[in-house]
């Protein structure tokens, strides 16, 4: 697997051929042999030659496993954004939208795509990932304009960034009282673990759970905004809280507890 690296809010892109490297299956020529006559091999290679020809760059890649056929998610930033990241002057710019999009050969992952956000988390370069704020799917059928739809999609998906943007500026707007803060934090508990009656051990003081969830791990993160508090709840969801909760690996569970998340801070946003 590699990930994006960042030095000072400058990521390191891959080329192709390292991406197909460290995920063989973003370089897979079929489908695997379980496959049905009905299913269309979307080829991930394919996708990604292309889309760089509009400017879009990988920034990371990872694969449930080594198999040709395997679930895998590619990390996609536009190079104006790459740009603006590298200008650490610019205070208006605290972070920069990206694309995740996933994929399988192996009927385990439909082809994806979501948006998402790179916040500038601290003065040293760290960046964290928020989101996905929306989820954009296609099936794997036989269409002759099926890879045609696909780059549709992509190169329209950047008119969907300043509604993406314009909801996380009324974010930091939104403050959030204890109570409402609390109720996010047991929100996303539920809606993590599927509302099922009977959490997990650890969760049985929902309570004690809330306040461990709304711990900041950054300065940057203290405070009571609708974004503070959602980065809050997120990044202690999702990458698990040490000694307590385990992070989330799959990435069907991490895509539906994130776009749950959003939805639940855009609720916020109603009152």
């Amino acid at each position: 697997t590699l990930e994006l690296v960042t030095i000072k809010h400058m990521i390191q892109t891959l080329t192709l051929n390292e991406a197909i490297e460290a995920v063989p299956s973003i370089g897979s020529t079929r489908a695997a042999e379980k496959t049905s006559g009905t299913y269309q091999f979307v080829s991930t290679r394919n996708i990604l030659e292309q889309v760089q020809d509009f400017g879009w760059r990988i920034t990371g890649v990872s694969a449930q496993s080594r198999s040709p056929y395997a679930q895998h998610r590619v990390t996609l930033v536009h190079e104006k954004d790459l740009a603006a990241a590298q200008d650490v002057s610019n205070q208006n710019q605290d972070g920069i939208l990206r694309i995740e999009m996933f994929n399988s050969h192996n009927l385990t992952k439909r082809f994806m795509m979501a948006l998402g956000y790179f916040r500038f988390a601290c003065s040293n370069g760290l960046l964290v990932a928020t989101g996905p704020a929306e989820m954009i799917r296609t099936k794997h059928r036989f269409s002759d304009q099926r890879m045609e739809a696909i780059m549709a999609q992509i190169q329209s998906v950047s008119e969907r960034f300043p509604r993406v943007l314009s909801t996380i500026n009324d974010f930091k707007s939104r403050q959030l009282t204890e109570d409402e803060q609390h109720s996010f934090a047991e929100f996303a508990i539920k809606g993590r673990y599927l509302y099922r009656q009977a959490l997990p051990k650890s969760f049985t003081n929902i309570d004690a759970m809330s306040n461990l969830i709304l711990n900041p791990r950054r300065v940057e993160d203290e405070g009571d905004s609708v974004w503070q508090v959602y980065n809050r709840v997120q990044e202690n969801i999702v990458r698990g809280i040490e000694g307590t909760t385990r992070p989330m690996r799959g990435y069907g569970d991490s895509v539906r507890v994130n776009q749950l998340l959003w939805k639940g801070a855009e609720t916020t946003l109603q009152y």
